[in-house]
């Protein structure tokens, strides 16, 4: 797939057929995924590939655990998870955001269909957060883990496969830890 063309056409799918993923795919793709680059290049990260129907359940209701507060404050016209600017007024579009959204609570709903989810980490020992002292939330640290997870997507997209990113597992890390270790 020609470069440009594959950065145009990775959206984010939120829409999934049932069709299995192979093996043999989810390889290639995670093969290639892992010459992203990271700060000092360290590569820190990791990636547990799911696709058991039970710990699929629990992911997504993990992941709703997060969402439905987060779409909740949408259909109120406010922005969540700011920190103390939580439950600001959205400023434009807040009908196209929330009829976006609502798509996306759609995926949220049925995210334990999708064939594979991927939860990937860093180790957070190997980031250098040079922006960790600035009197503001830190866009830096997650530098080193969002290549690889932008060459997950790209990769699936070569592959004719959909993807999505969420973060919202982060705030269920311990939930997450406790699932798969």
């Amino acid at each position: 797939m020609e470069l440009y063309n594959a950065m145009r056409t990775t959206p984010s799918c939120r829409y999934f057929t049932d069709d299995p993923v192979s093996d043999e795919t989810i390889h290639r793709v995670l093969d290639n995924a892992r010459f992203a680059s990271s700060g000092g290049n360290r590569q820190g990260w990791r990636i547990v590939v799911v696709t058991d129907s039970d710990q699929k359940k629990r992911v997504a209701d993990l992941h709703r655990k997060q969402w439905d507060p987060y779409f909740q404050h949408a259909l109120e016209g406010t922005v969540g998870f700011q920190g103390d600017n939580s439950g600001n007024k959205m400023e434009h579009g807040t009908n196209f955001a929330v009829n976006r959204l609502r798509r996306t609570d759609d995926f949220a709903q049925k995210m334990h269909e999708v064939p594979v989810l991927m939860c990937c980490y860093v180790d957070l020992s190997t980031l250098a957060v040079t922006d960790k002292d600035l009197n503001r939330q830190s866009i830096v640290g997650g530098g080193s883990l969002y290549t690889l997870v932008h060459n997950i997507l790209l990769g699936c997209t070569n592959e004719g496969l959909g993807s999505s990113l969420t973060t919202l597992l982060a705030a269920e890390q311990e939930s997450c830890d406790q699932l798969f270790h």
